[in-house]
């Protein structure tokens, strides 16, 4: 019988091309890297100010219902591309004989490049967070005076930027198995583990019951179409859906993986820590007085807050922040990974080549976002929710109007030892899925010219 995961290790698989392509070794790393990848900030930073902002129990409902509906079918799909051309979106494209693949492919690129500018400044802020908190002084000072500390000392960030960038390129040149799948294996159960212990700490508190109900209970009232939107972007940012990163790793996939499971436990495994960090969050928000519509600095307030009245405080911000970084590290290993696959792969690159020159490239290009906060929030606005469902509609389209129904289907099905993955999911990709991301970029571009206009 099939299973869903190969047991035995294997280094390398062949691609289209005849040449070899290493890949993952075992079901608990792969699903450990691939729940990492989609992990990241999204889920531990943005979801807990997203749900406060956009109704809390209302958008919790919301993002459920889009999950199921979108994001898991949207998940096979670019798992579907990725294994199917051996390639990441630069040559996935191109490998099928879609009309300007090039062009998409250098799209996605730059996109994925862009968004990499800010969000390992931000990972560079968890990393500064977790090693304060190590010397215990996070406990001692004012959370909204020291996250406006950060911000305003620029060698401060650069460092921690550098360093950031310093440590992905080690893993990155140790490889997938070496590197990738190890720190994924040891590192994801240790950040669920710790929201566990989180979470019973922060529901204690005095008032955390208030926020408990604003989180779970649902208030139909607060549902209206800037909900809608909101909870379906961050559905895609959360399970880091855009044609880049899952399509990238996905082509290290053997021929006989579940690509139906492994969406499902994605899918679940990404919300399952979505919604835990909520828990840490949102109740202690309202417990201590925190504002729930804080933005992006939601996070690094009132994280600070809870442990400051925790005994132990230190240690326990000390691991939040540590895993909190693990987590999003993790998602810049894979952002990475997409731009090295790229020049690798199509432009003949040497691997260590091609790390060094886009670490280099990043940090000169983080400089900016070094330096405004706006210029990071704005830059979300257009790299994050403009292009990265952009990037996903990209891949669908490939899928289900280049390849086509006969060759998309017998992908999505090798390892399938249930049920068929049938017509259904085919044509529920190709139409439906895709006028949703039609509304994502329609309020995307809409509340980016807002902001830009201000």
């Amino acid at each position: 019988m099939r299973r869903g995961f190969p047991s035995k290790p294997a280094v390398t698989t062949s691609d289209p091309s005849g040449s070899t392509r290493p890949r993952f070794t075992s079901l608990f790393g792969v699903l450990m890297t691939f729940i990492g990848v989609a992990v990241g900030l999204g889920n531990v930073w943005r979801f807990p100010y997203m749900a406060g902002a956009f109704g809390g129990g209302a958008f919790l409902l919301l993002y459920l219902v889009i999950l199921v509906a979108f994001g898991i079918p949207a998940l096979m799909a670019e798992f579907s591309l990725g294994r199917l051309t051996r390639r990441g979106p630069m040559g996935a494209f191109t490998r099928i004989g879609m009309r300007g693949g090039k062009a998409f492919g250098w799209l996605l690129f730059i996109t994925v490049l862009m968004a990499l500018t800010y969000y390992t400044v931000v990972v560079g802020w968890v990393l500064r967070y977790s090693i304060v908190s190590l010397t215990g002084t996070l406990s001692t000072i004012e959370p909204a005076s020291f996250f406006d500390l950060i911000l305003g000392g620029f060698w401060g960030q650069f460092l921690m930027t550098a360093l950031v960038l310093a440590l992905v390129a080690v893993v990155l040149l140790a490889g997938i198995k070496s590197g990738v799948e190890r720190v994924s294996v040891i590192g994801m159960p240790l950040l669920f583990l710790l929201l566990f212990v989180l979470i019973a700490r922060s529901l204690t508190l005095p008032g955390a019951d208030e926020g408990l109900r604003f989180y779970l209970v649902p208030d139909f009232a607060k549902i209206d179409a800037s909900v809608v939107t909101a909870a379906l972007g961050q559905v895609f940012f959360s399970l880091s859906l855009g044609g880049t990163f899952l399509v990238t790793y996905a082509s290290y996939l053997p021929d006989d993986v579940n690509l139906k499971r492994s969406a499902i436990s994605v899918g679940v495994g990404e919300t399952l820590a979505a919604i835990l960090a909520g828990f840490v969050i949102v109740p202690a928000a309202v417990a201590l007085g925190v504002q729930l519509n804080t933005g992006p600095p939601f996070t690094f307030i009132t994280a600070p807050s809870i442990f400051a009245q925790m005994p132990g405080s230190a240690l326990y911000a000390t691991l939040f922040f540590g895993l909190l970084f693990f987590a999003a590290f993790l998602s810049d290993v894979a952002a990475f990974e997409v731009l090295v696959a790229g020049l690798v792969d199509e432009h003949r690159w040497k691997r260590k080549s091609a790390v060094i020159v886009l670490c280099l490239a990043a940090l000169l290009l983080a400089i900016v976002p070094m330096t405004s906060l706006d210029y990071i929030l704005k830059s979300d606005l257009f790299w994050g929710s403009t292009m990265q469902p952009l990037g996903s509609a990209l891949a669908l389209l490939a899928l289900a109007w280049v390849v086509g129904l006969g060759r998309a289907l017998e992908e999505a099905n090798k390892g399938n030892d249930g049920a068929p993955v049938g017509r259904l999911w085919f044509y529920w990709i190709k139409y439906v899925i895709p006028v949703g991301i039609g509304v994502i970029l329609v309020a995307g571009l809409r509340d980016m010219f807002r902001v830009f206009v201000q």
